[in-house]
């Protein structure tokens, strides 16, 4: 097929003749203590690279791993005035008012009254194209949220997802209701503290957790109902404080127990006092470092280097993937294929490169952030149903664009050639966007969850630091978490007036209605810590970009482990944990 954009391929084709396996160094080495310093490009990496059509990158995989998940923010809601002339409402926003560049309310952002055209530039040869994008970049106002469905009911406070109903500080939750600080919860219902939740209700404090009713503190566990306490759990009822159990009921701390003994233990101490589960949760952490766990926490893999991976093949340097194959250096992939470097993928994506939040149905997409339904598409963001559009922001609905302008296909490719070849001359092609373009500060990222920075590391390197967002607790009066009632049938109605004081860093906090009632049902206590740290637990539990080496406790093998050996876990295989369980 003849090439439409032959001068850039011949460039590109000149590279490939030369390129072979090597070492080269990070353009970030010596930058930050993250860094790798020497990698390696490697024959599989070529392959890929030729697939994509891109030249090698000049950053190690860490290094580039930090710049894609800059542009990911860790479960902050901000208030603050919409940039729109004449708005002067307040907004909520995943972005501080400290940000960058300007921001408008989603809804405003997303609607007919704004035309993103009305900021198009034209290409100028005498400037380089990277600049010129970060010019764009800078008048170019930024979305309040990130691809949140405008269908959603009473969801003000939820970022990311789709189809959600009564979601508070909820977070790429879809198809679900009556969702609180939660993290990706799907198709479930009553769900508070969480993440990876899927088909299930009434949980609290669940992480990866599928098909299960009624159950708190519960950890890689499916088809569970009624327990608490549980790690690693198969199709179990009426459980508390267990690991590694299968098709189990009436135990306790992995033992057998009568119907008459667990339902007496159950009443004597429900409703569960703040004071008991905190015991309780110590000892079952000290259980769970006690028995052999799955190290990688893969199922029904093949040919796979990382963790967190199901129903996947020939894919290498992953954390948190399913039903995907043939990727490299890669996080959070769904249904994705032929990709290479990318933070989030979900539904039936391919050819990615280089993106953070790119999917559903995206293909041929490359160094673009959260945009989706797009295809043959570069530098694109926050956009929706492109085609062939290439250095653009905010768009919907358009193909054959430039700089926020539209072209007809025949010019729009000979434009195309030429700001390509300019960047591959200019040695500005292949590694996406500086950390100068990311409106989220680096601080309330992933990247700091993953790869945390001093403040003056992540200045050097271009990025920007943001304050705590503030509480707004009105004319509350605030309560320490010392002087709130041990069990939930002592709290009064009125806490929803009073503003708590995390136990461990002081910022304070709401009780809202909806999640008073909740807990009311589940029996448990007053949280004592804010939201954001609730949420945070479970990005530091399994860190994207993360996966340690270790040896299997049982049979030596050279295994990827989602936890750190050094924290004293029983690491298995999968083969050895599969033979000690079943």
């Amino acid at each position: 097929m003849e090439s439409k954009t032959p001068k850039f391929d011949s460039l590109l084709d000149e590279i490939f003749e030369e390129l072979s396996p090597h070492t080269r160094p990070c353009k970030w080495s010596g930058e930050h203590k993250h860094c790798e310093g020497q990698f390696e490009i490697t024959s599989e990496d070529i392959e890929f690279l030729k697939m994509l059509r891109v030249p090698a990158p000049n950053f190690c995989p860490t290094c580039r791993r930090m710049r894609r998940f800059l542009y990911m923010g860790m479960f902050q809601f901000f208030k603050h005035k919409c940039d729109v002339h004449g708005h002067k409402e307040s907004m909520i926003s995943t972005l501080p008012p400290e940000r960058p560049f300007l921001v408008y309310d989603y809804k405003y952002f997303i609607s007919e009254e704004f035309n993103a055209f009305t900021f198009g530039q034209e290409y100028d040869s005498n400037i380089s194209p990277m600049e010129t994008l970060f010019q764009l970049r800078k008048i170019f106002p930024m979305p309040s949220l990130t691809n949140r469905d405008p269908s959603s009911v009473n969801s003000d406070y939820s970022n990311g997802g789709r189809n959600l109903k009564n979601g508070y500080y909820a977070f790429g939750c879809y198809g679900s209701e009556d969702i609180w600080y939660s993290h990706m919860a799907g198709s479930s219902k009553e769900v508070m503290d969480s993440s990876f939740v899927y088909k299930s209700d009434y949980i609290y404090n669940g992480f990866h957790i599928d098909n299960s009713y009624k159950s708190s503190f519960i950890y890689f566990s499916k088809d569970c109902a009624d327990s608490i306490f549980l790690f690693d759990y198969r199709n179990c009822i009426d459980c508390f404080g267990c690991v590694n159990m299968r098709n189990a009921k009436y135990c306790i701390w992995n033992q057998q127990v009568s119907k008459e003994d667990y339902e007496n233990f159950m009443r004597i101490n429900s409703p569960f006092s703040r004071d008991f589960l905190n015991e309780s949760k110590e000892k079952f952490w000290q259980s769970v470092k006690s028995n052999p766990m799955n190290a990688s926490r893969n199922t029904a893999v093949k040919n796979v280097t990382g963790v967190l991976l199901s129903n996947t093949k020939n894919i290498y340097d992953i954390t948190q993937s399913e039903n995907s194959e043939h990727i490299r250096h890669a996080d959070g992939g769904l249904s994705n294929k032929d990709s290479m470097d990318f933070l989030y993928s979900g539904g039936h994506s391919e050819l990615l490169y280089s993106t953070t939040n790119i999917g559903s149905q995206s293909s041929n997409v490359k160094f673009s952030i959260s945009s989706k339904f797009c295809t043959n598409c570069e530098f694109i963001f926050n956009s929706k149903n492109l085609d062939n559009c290439f250095m653009c922001f905010g768009l919907q609905n358009k193909s054959y664009c430039i700089l926020n302008k539209q072209y007809l296909p025949e010019k729009y490719f000979k434009i195309l050639d030429e700001i390509k070849s300019d960047m591959m001359k200019r040695g500005e092609y292949g590694d996406g966007v500086e950390m100068q373009f990311s409106a989220m500060p680096y601080n309330f990222s992933l990247a700091q969850i993953s790869f945390p920075l001093t403040d003056e590391e992540i200045k050097k390197l271009g990025g920007y630091i943001a304050k705590e967002p503030e509480t707004n607790a009105g004319n509350a009066q605030f309560i320490s978490t010392k002087d709130l009632p041990q069990v939930i049938n002592k709290v009064s109605d009125d806490i929803i007036n009073f503003g708590i004081k995390c136990e461990v860093t002081g910022r304070p906090f709401r009780i809202v209605e909806s999640e008073l009632q909740f807990l009311r049902k589940m029996k448990l206590p007053l949280p004592s810590t804010h939201p954001s740290l609730r949420l945070q637990q479970y990005l530091y539990m399994a860190p994207l970009g993360k996966r340690h080496q270790a040896l299997c406790a049982k049979c030596g093998e050279a295994i990827n482990s989602l936890f750190n050996p050094k924290d004293g876990y029983i690491l298995y295989c999968e083969k050895c944990y599969q033979q000690e369980v079943y």
